[in-house]
């Protein structure tokens, strides 16, 4: 079998080494002329680290970052709402989440794949498919002739748009800026995920090394805000009444290291494959970050994908098979982000008491065993 995988991003690159590691020959495309990241850093939770181990990539990735313990979530006012103890993740599946730079992550993979098989500068621009297989037409006037094509395009997915020329990205209501702080952060916090809503506007952090971390500061506004040609100035205003250490790591951050992305997702999807051609990752199902699972969800896609092109008799139970194991979770986190980052940015005082108070009355227990369920690998 010859695959060829469109997006050189973590989905593209992790199927690509899952069907290697198989025997099936399996080619990336990546339209960027050289390796880049979009965004800064990551957090692979449990069930991306499991389905890694099964990669043989764990422990190579889980070096290249740091270990957590713990994720909070805070109100501005009325202080810590929720609470997941990841030690207690780790001891019952050997797991906990790692925080990682995407430019280590990605490295880690692109290690991983067989030398030669990764293609810079490749823009796809139309796949024809055939009786027998799919001709890939790139912008540069050459083509590649492939048993299947597995599109890893991300958000905006050209192939998608092919396939499904009537889907929409949904515009979150929310902008988002990210930075990569060089910043110590005090070892009592060192390895947890801390965020703090404060009505239209939220801030989370983690570190990512000893002295690196990434944060994120998602905040209320219409999708043609104008952008800040002082990103550093805006942000310290925006959130002078949060707590230490916001401020300090928005100054401790380059301007230049400073990235602006509007909040999209896709509403699911009728099917994801057609023909030789089958959707991976955001292609299939981008979802809003507020779960920490769009990287994990690829990684779970990529695996199973693998497995079944491995397993079944034809292209068309593969196919089918891998959208029957992987869309009923990918649809569930989809619409539980989506609505999770309208919780967040509730800014009516009775909307925030209330929100709070349904917080704080969820016991403890009942927040951990709904974390571990997400983290759960089932295939």
């Amino acid at each position: 079998m010859n695959v060829s995988i469109i997006g050189g991003g973590i989905g593209g690159l992790t199927v690509a080494i899952a069907l290697q590691q198989k025997g099936i020959r399996a080619q990336v495309f990546e339209a960027a002329p050289q390796l880049g990241c979009v965004g800064k850093g990551i957090w692979l939770p449990t069930n991306a680290m499991l389905v890694l181990d099964r990669l043989g990539l764990g422990n190579d990735i889980a070096a290249r970052g740091l270990a957590l313990k713990g994720i909070e979530i805070h109100d501005l006012n009325s202080g810590l709402l929720q609470r997941i103890d990841l030690k207690t993740v780790q001891k019952k599946m050997g797991r906990t989440t790692t925080s990682i730079l995407r430019a280590d992550l990605q490295a880690a993979l692109v290690t991983a794949l067989n030398p030669g098989s990764l293609h810079l500068g490749k823009h796809c621009t139309e796949v024809k498919q055939q009786a027998n297989n799919v001709r890939i037409i790139f912008n540069d006037n050459s083509s590649v002739t492939s048993d299947i094509v597995i599109a890893a395009d991300g958000l905006r997915s050209k192939i998608r748009s092919s396939l499904v020329p009537d889907q929409v990205l949904r515009y979150s209501g929310q902008v988002c800026y990210l930075g990569l702080a060089d910043y110590a952060l005090p070892e009592a916090s060192l390895r947890t995920v801390k965020e703090v809503w404060g009505g239209k506007s939220r801030f989370g952090y983690s570190a990512v090394a000893m002295d690196k971390v990434y944060w994120f500061a998602p905040y209320s506004a219409g999708v043609d805000s104008p952008l800040s040609d002082k990103p550093t100035s805006m942000l310290l205003e925006r959130y002078k009444k949060f707590p230490y250490p916001v401020l300090d790591l928005i100054k401790h951050t380059a301007d230049a290291d400073i990235l602006r992305v509007n909040l999209y997702d896709i509403a699911p999807l009728r099917s994801w494959h057609q023909g030789r051609v089958v959707l991976l990752g955001d292609a299939a199902h981008a979802m809003m970050p507020n779960l920490g699972q769009g990287g994990a969800q690829a990684i779970e896609d990529a695996y199973v994908l693998a497995q079944s092109l491995t397993n079944q008799p034809s292209v068309k139970t593969a196919f089918e098979m891998y959208e029957r194991t992987r869309r009923p979770k990918a649809t569930r986190l989809t619409r539980t982000a989506w609505w999770l980052g309208k919780v967040a940015h509730v800014h009516a005082p009775w909307q925030r008491e209330l929100r709070n108070a349904l917080f704080k009355m969820t016991p403890q227990q009942i927040s951990q065993r709904q974390a571990e369920t997400l983290y759960k690998v089932t295939f």
